[in-house]
């Protein structure tokens, strides 16, 4: 298993005198004291004493494979930010510790990577020095929290953090120049209180200001030191959020909804907290990180993570997979117990060997496996079951979602090459497959029965308010089919990006649109005349696939289709009726979890047909 740390920092072994550079005083300089040991002083006053870790690449991987470490993505410390300095010193000062940072890790056989920094004083500027870097081989920036006053809900911040949305960066939010120094002059203070505050603040900024929401999914935004103190008074802002309209600010819902749109680091050196933290943010959106090498960061980097009581699976997300997945990496890199003594196996953190995919790799088991959360505490036992059965519905329904997506485009050919057959046969082909795993999903129900109803409902009321009413994959194939109601958009309208596949569904032309547009090309259906009423046209559709059986001979390929789409209507149809007796079995008359009348609002979809002009047809074919 790869273990990767987002968070350590690193300093070169000399840089210019920045103070005679710019000629302005108080810049960052490094004094060397002994071999391996010197001091960060700010203009003439002492900063921060560090070892050679900082600058000497076999020192950091010698300490990586004492701690089991794979890859470090090293960036900068916060005190070389120099955001209070003119936006042209900033700039230059972050080229000379991007490139440096680059240069160590050239050194780092492979398993050294990096973070720039950018001068956010000048958004410009910024927006231009990460392009530069992710084109020379950052992973992505950090940032501090802050610039002078401005919180990261800045209109001019969250112009650059879009920015680095667009180039694929992600970013590390660092807190620096903690607010209150005159009440926190003494003890370190302002690193053990300040900093959890500081981001915590600059979360809250980014919630509360609505800037989550305008932003894209795409932000990769992790928050240093587990991020603050924003998991511990969670509960402290969603109650305000909740009573107190002044505290909800612009977002479009409460804070917790925000969660799985930011990570925060392992750096909280407590079980306890590491748990508290995990169950809040989720084991998704949590990452190692050590603060290495400085005296406040993890000693043995990453013991915290393995000495835990967590699940293996959620210790593999927390040292490796979420990282995989935050900084786009296109592979897993090797394992320490992978590489020879003090060497790595390949010089790319990147590489794979060949034949190594297993058969839990490619199916992404241990992930697949760790998405069954019982709400129950303790965990009620038919409470996985429900789980589990509803997790395999939108399984198969995004396999429906795939299969008809085909079977459009199959049927949108057909109708521009009427000559042609491929298509159509390959239409009706993928309709057996959507009508076998619809008959799969109506069995399913089976399974869910052998549960009883006090089992049930010994956890129902914490499922509130959820529902099946709300599976946003179920409505796609609803509207993929034809069957758009344009008020359900409102039940899906706090998932943006369900909202959005929901409105381009409705709005684009359906697999009933296609199918009768195709048997217009074929000259079997005959253009509505723009004053025709619904009925007409209804008629007019069900006489078309009425043609189409009465010349058997020449469109056997076409009925096919006919008989392929009406099998799964009737399936979808049974699906629902089956639904409506598993609920009325369970729960009976009750109302449903999320707000319907239940079993009867159920029994009102059973009229719901995607073809009805197919049904129609039928009859036309006994007179």
């Amino acid at each position: 298993m790869p273990v990767i740390d987002i968070h350590n920092h690193f300093f070169p072994s000399s840089w210019p005198d920045l103070a005679a550079r710019y000629g302005t005083p108080n810049w960052p300089r490094i004094k060397h004291t002994e071999p391996g040991k010197a001091d960060i002083l700010v203009g003439d006053r002492f900063f921060r004493q560090i070892h050679a870790a900082c600058w000497d690449p076999e020192v950091r991987l010698q300490d990586m494979d004492r701690d089991g470490i794979d890859l470090q993505v090293i960036s900068a410390t916060p005190v070389l930010f120099a955001y209070e300095r003119p936006a042209e010193h900033a700039l230059d000062c972050a080229q000379l510790f991007n490139d440096a940072a680059l240069e160590l890790c050239s050194r780092g056989k492979g398993r050294l990577k990096s973070f720039c920094q950018v001068p956010l004083q000048n958004i410009d500027a910024a927006c231009k020095e990460l392009t530069r870097c992710m084109q020379a081989g950052h992973l992505g920036v950090q940032i501090g929290n802050h610039v002078g006053s401005k919180n990261l809900d800045d209109a001019g911040i969250v112009t650059f953090l879009q920015h680095c949305a667009d180039e694929g960066a992600a970013i590390l939010v660092h807190p620096w120049e903690m607010f209150g120094p005159e009440r926190m002059p003494k003890y370190m203070m302002p690193w053990t209180v300040g900093m959890p505050a500081e981001t915590q603040l600059s979360v809250v900024a980014l919630i509360l200001s609505g800037a989550l929401d305008r932003l894209p999914s795409t932000l990769r935004i992790c928050f240093a030191h587990g991020g603050g103190s924003f998991a511990y008074l969670l509960g402290r802002l969603e109650n305000a959020w909740h009573h107190h309209p002044v505290a909800r600010g612009e977002c479009e819902y409460p804070p917790s909804h925000y969660l799985n749109r930011f990570y925060a680091d392992s750096a909280v050196f407590d079980q306890r907290s590491l748990e508290f933290l995990v169950g809040t943010m989720g084991a998704d959106q949590v990452m190692l990180g050590s603060d290495y090498p400085f005296p406040l960061g993890e000693e043995r980097v990453g013991s915290l993570i393995r000495q835990s009581n967590f699940p293996q699976r959620t210790k593999s997300k927390l040292l490796s997979a979420n990282a995989i997945k935050f900084l786009e990496l296109k592979a897993e890199p090797h394992a320490a117990g992978d590489r020879e003594s003090g060497t790595a196996v390949d010089s790319s953190p990147l590489a794979t060997e060949p034949g190594h995919l297993t058969y839990s790799s490619y199916l992404k088991v241990p992930e697949l496996l760790e998405l069954q959360q019982p709400q129950s505490s303790p965990p009620h036992h038919d409470e996985m079951l429900f789980i589990l059965v509803h997790q395999t519905y939108e399984l198969w329904f995004k396999e429906l979602l795939h299969d008809l997506d085909a079977v459009v485009a199959n049927l949108r050919s057909a109708g521009a090459a009427p000559q042609s057959r491929d298509e159509v046969y390959e239409a009706a082909r993928l309709l057996r497959r959507c009508t076998e795993i619809t008959r799969v999903l109506v069995e399913q129900f089976t399974i869910l029965e052998t549960m009883l109803p006090t089992h049930f409902l010994a956890f129902r009321g914490l499922l509130e308010p959820a529902s099946g009413f709300q599976s946003e994959q179920f409505r796609e194939i609803e509207f993929l089919c034809g069957l758009k109601d344009e008020k359900m958009l409102r039940y899906h309208r706090p998932t943006a990006e369900a909202y959005a596949s929901l409105k381009r569904r409705l709005e684009e032309p359906s697999l009933r649109d296609v199918f009768f547009g195709a048997l217009q090309a074929m000259g079997k259906l005959p253009p509505a005349r723009e004053e025709a009423s619904e009925r007409e046209r209804f008629e007019a559709r069900a006489r078309a696939v009425h043609a189409l059986y009465k010349d058997e001979h020449h469109h056997r390929d076409w009925i096919d289709v006919c008989e392929r789409l009406t099998e799964f209507d009737e399936l979808v149809v049974s699906w629902r009726l089956r639904h409506i007796q598993l609920v009325e079995r369970i729960i009976g008359i009750r109302m449903g979890t999320g707000g319907t009348t239940g079993a009867s609002y159920l029994k009102l979809t059973l009229d719901k047909k995607f073809f009805p002009e197919l049904w129609e047809a039928r009859t036309l074919l006994t007179e």
